[in-house]
Order: structure tokens, then sequence, then C-alpha cells
């Protein structure tokens, strides 16, 4: 009886493709919460703000030239995209990276499985949007600017560092040359 009243009074809805890309195990919370956000589209971004009547202009804090949407930002915008295509390089992606809606759907796609390789895309995936809606902030309310090398570098961190705390990995051809491309040793694999 009581079950049948909470399911009368909560809103039902249902459940969407990305929610494994969005919280996986062994991720980074703030990172999730992120990727949360903009598959939700709930990012407060310029062309929002500008309809509110926040800030008078939408235009790119990475000098682009267009104006700020979830989609542009999330990887049309060239500046993001060239970040997101660096590390898709390293797992062997020949794609150029989309707008947020093909991008997004691309991953749901791409990355269902539990595999170390999907692992480490999606992880990879949540770090790039972290810290560059971070970078984005800094640029907008800071005016403070890192370089393309300074975020790859800061994002490389953060998945090499959340690597080192795995026990084991499947030993396999992929995922040597994983291991290989983030410089991270052997040891991790297991048979």
């Amino acid at each position: 009886m009581i079950r049948e009243a909470w399911y009368a009074i909560t809103p039902q809805s249902s459940t969407v493709e990305w929610w494994k890309i969005g919280w996986f195990p062994r991720s980074i919370p703030k990172h999730c919460f992120c990727i949360w956000l903009t598959f939700c589209e709930a990012h407060r971004t310029l062309n929002k703000m500008v309809r509110w009547g926040l800030v008078p202009i939408n235009r790119c804090e990475f000098i682009c030239g267009q104006g700020e949407s979830i989609d542009h930002f999330f990887f049309e915008c060239t500046f993001i995209a060239r970040i997101w295509n660096h590390f898709l390089l390293l797992y062997r992606f020949r794609r150029r990276p989309s707008g947020w809606h093909v991008e997004s759907e691309w991953c749901s796609q791409r990355l269902k499985g539990n595999d170390f390789k999907s692992w480490l895309t999606k992880l990879t995936l949540a770090a790039v949007i972290y810290h560059s809606w971070q970078e984005r902030n800094n640029r907008l309310y800071n005016n403070f600017v890192r370089s393309f090398e300074c975020l790859v570098s800061g994002i490389g961190d953060n998945v090499v560092d959340k690597c080192r705390g795995l026990t084991q990995v499947d030993d396999n051809p992929t995922n040597r040359e994983l291991l290989s491309n983030w410089n991270l040793q052997p040891i991790l694999l297991t048979l």
C-alpha cells in the first residue's frame, strides 16, 4: 500500500541512455556532476544568460567567433574540440568532434560497456567537460587564461591519478596500448 502511494505521488520518468556515461564506478564525483549538468543542458551558458538579461552579449570565451550554448561549447568550439580530439586519438577514435547533441549520442552508443577502454574514455570525457567548463568560468569571471597544453596536462593528470588507484586491468593488446599511451606501468595488467 505504501509503495502504491509513493508511485502515485512521485513523477515517473523513463531511463535515459546516457546515465552510464554520467555515473559509473571509480569515477571522479565532481566530474560526474558536471557531465550530468551537461547532459541535462543545465549549465548557465551565455545564450541563457543573455535571454535572462544577466549579460549583454553572447560570445564564446575561447575567441572562436561563435555564441556560447551547450551544443557549441561541447564540442563545436574549436578550442574545446581540439582538447577532446587530443584524447580521442589516444583511444584510436579517428573522428571529428561535433556539437554536444551529436557527441552525446556518439558517446551513448559507443561507451556502453564496462571494459577498461570504455571506462577510461568515460573518465576522460568527464574530465574534459569539467576542466573545459572550469576554464570557461575562469576566463569569464576571473580574467584568468590557461593554454591548451596546460588544460591537457591537468586533464591528463586527473586521469592518470585515477588509474594509479586501480588494482588490476585485463591483459590484452588494447589495454596494453592504452596503458602505454598514458605512460602507465603494465604492472596493472592481470591474466
